[in-house]
């Protein structure tokens, strides 16, 4: 098979080729933006395209065989026999920013590129530059230049190795000397320091771990020393400089002297440390004060309830007795009046005298509930919940299995407490049921929770004096708890309800069985003596002796029965009985030394056949119950002696008269 011979290029299709490449070379060179000229090795100009005409405005006729020093400008003269000297070297110039002069005699911002021209046999035969406006770029450097000198705080940079290459009269100020540009390293500082004074290297300083890290850093706080030892805080603001491809080529930081915001923040230190002592003075001043006025609207609270048990022991012990003797009088004067007209009168007396003795229990409960010094804080609570049922409100009282006995200033104030809550209810909450509850916690802490559904209020206004008189009650709790060593916790809100939980640390001793005030003996019970006339022999125990006279002139009045022995303490009547060995004991509640409620507990222990039978002039349902539950078979009103207390004494010990 035939091949044909491979063509060949001819010498004249490779010059036709390079005739080619030329004309699109010149072309190029010729459009281009920039200005493009060539020279030899003597500075004399061999050719210029139309950039070089609108750069400079001569025209290449011009330019062309002239010598290049005719662009520049005289004090620059010295300038091209480096250039041309490092060209005959074979060294290329990148980006030479330098001044040249326009045919019109301005001057002009260019970067120079200037590359060698070799012939074919690589001799350096001239160069080929390229000259670029950069007017605008420096003008903007000048004016960025002359804004950073402006500026009231120190800027510097520096090269991608940290040497300081431009900086503002500003650093100049705040380091104290002026570094040598291009020598000096990282800082132009003296030395440097770390906040707390430790000596910092200066390769360690905030620019060039920012330069390290590639990363801006702000507010990095370090020390300055100037050369004449005086040392300036400052802030630096460091950020690291990439060209346009991304590659470090130096930095910028920018230092803030603290000095006057270290002695500012010195001072309000100062400033703050002076009024947080005069606060704290204040404050236990202040609380001092409030502890002194808790105690003393504690005392006068305490003091207002002494004078209030006072005054009802006042009533109960006379003006209450004088009544219900003048009643027992009565009741046996009335049946021996012969005369329709007197004896309607003594018992038209004898109904105000009940009506008198009504009123004077009920002012007795209401200034102070013997109740709570008697049965103690629970039983006081369940009575409460039915005295308020006077005021149209329904309580449900529960008490926990726990006993516990309080002393009498902290179950006062808690009664107190409690009974305020539940006026507030009647008063504020627009319901009529509320409940009370006791417990006492595993953590021996006394808790009292008084609660309603009602309308409820908010708890965060509970401190806006607006409202002072309605909220001052519940402040007063508040302030009356903490005096006792606990607290008072509301809980509220608009159309909730309110629960109000009171609560008292309870010492070991509050916690323990209450003692025996006064011994049981130990001896074998034994049966009571009978009188030999078979008459129900009866000991009178009451503390006033009024009542004792009365008691005993109905007694008298029965032939049947006989008075052996009256007492007027506890104490003394136990040792009465254990002496006398009566059938019958009268034994008022309240007696002292040792209450009727407790004598009546050791009596019936020592001798299960003796009748007792209680009296007193309350009449309240905890004090029958407390009596009943002590051992009494029965009991009665002082003043229903004259008309019950003959059947009583029958009904529970039977005799047959002689």
């Amino acid at each position: 098979m035939y091949a044909p011979d491979s063509h060949k290029t001819t010498p004249f299709e490779m010059t036709n080729q390079t005739d080619f490449m030329l004309a699109r070379l010149a072309s190029i060179v010729d459009s281009s933006d920039d200005a493009i000229i060539s020279k030899d090795l003597d500075g004399v100009i061999t050719s210029w395209n139309k950039g070089a005409q609108r750069l400079f405005g001569y025209t290449a006729q011009e330019m062309i065989g002239q010598k290049v020093h005719r662009l520049i400008p005289e004090d620059r003269f010295d300038e091209e026999p480096r250039i041309l000297e490092r060209l005959r070297l074979g060294q290329r110039i990148d980006h030479y920013e330098t001044v040249r002069q326009r045919k019109n005699g301005t001057m002009v911002d260019i970067s120079l590129s200037v590359s060698p021209i070799k012939d074919r046999t690589g001799r350096i035969v001239g160069a080929s530059t390229i000259a670029r406006e950069i007017s605008e770029r420096k003008q903007a450097e000048r004016e960025l230049s002359n804004l950073v000198e402006a500026l009231p705080v120190a800027v510097y940079m520096t090269d991608a190795e940290g040497r300081i290459t431009r900086y503002n009269q500003a650093a100049v100020d705040l380091w104290g000397c002026r570094p040598t540009l291009g020598t000096a390293r990282w800082c132009g500082s003296w030395r440097l320091y770390w906040p707390d004074g430790r000596p910092m290297p200066l390769d360690a300083c905030p620019l060039a771990q920012s330069l390290r890290l590639n990363r801006p850093i702000r507010g990095l706080e370090t020390i300055l020393e100037r050369p004449d030892g005086t040392r300036i805080p400052v802030a630096a603001h460091p950020t690291p400089l990439c060209n346009a491809s991304g590659e470090l080529v130096g930095g910028v930081d920018m230092l803030m002297d603290l000095t006057e915001r270290k002695h500012a923040e010195r001072s309000l230190q100062d400033s703050t440390a002076e009024l947080e002592r005069r606060i704290i003075e204040r404050t236990g001043e202040l609380m001092l004060s409030q502890e002194r006025l808790r105690a003393l609207a504690s005392e006068l609270t305490l003091t207002e309830q002494r004078e209030r048990r006072r005054l009802a022991v006042e009533l109960h012990d006379y003006l209450a007795q004088l009544v219900v003797a003048s009643r027992l009088r009565l009741s046996q004067a009335i049946p021996r009046v012969q005369d329709p007209a007197a004896s309607a009168a003594l018992s038209k007396v004898d109904a105000m005298l009940d009506q008198a003795l009504t009123y004077t229990r009920s002012l007795v409960a209401e200034l102070s509930p013997h109740i709570l010094y008697q049965f103690g804080l629970s039983k006081s609570l369940v009575w409460l919940g039915e005295q308020m049922k006077q005021h149209s409100l329904s309580v449900t009282v529960n008490t926990g299995p726990t006993s516990f006995a309080l002393p009498d200033d902290q179950a006062i104030l808690l009664f107190q407490s409690v009974r305020e809550l539940l006026f507030n209810v009647v008063k504020h909450a627009h319901t009529d049921r509320a409940t009370i509850t006791v417990t006492v916690e595993e953590e021996r802490e006394l808790w009292i929770c008084v609660e309603d559904e009602g309308r409820g209020f908010d708890v965060t206004e509970l401190t806006n004096f607006g409202d002072a008189q309605e909220k001052f009650g519940l402040l007063s709790i508040r302030e009356r708890m903490e005096t006792l060593g606990g607290s008072c916790e509301l809980s509220a809100a608009p159309g909730a309800g309110t629960v109000a939980i009171l609560r008292l640390p309870l010492s070991h001793s509050a916690l323990a069985s209450p003692s025996t005030p006064f011994a049981v003996s130990s001896h074998t019970p034994v049966a009571m003596t009978t009188d030999p006339e078979r008459r129900i022999r009866i000991v009178l125990v009451d503390d006033h002796a009024m009542v004792r006279q009365g008691l005993r002139s109905i007694l008298d009045g029965y032939a049947d029965l006989i008075v052996v022995g009256e007492e007027a303490d506890g104490r003394a009547a136990v040792d009465m009985v254990r002496s006398l060995r009566p059938d019958v004991v009268i034994m008022d509640v309240n007696l002292p030394l040792v209450d009727g409620i407790e004598a009546t507990r050791i009596l019936s222990n020592e001798f299960p056949s003796l009748v007792v039978i209680g009296i007193s002039v309350r009449n309240d349902p905890q004090v029958r119950l407390a009596m009943t539950e002590a051992g009494a078979v029965a009991f009665l009103p002082k003043e229903s002696a004259a008309s019950q207390l003959y059947e009583t004494i029958l009904r529970h010990c039977p005799v047959t008269s002689p």
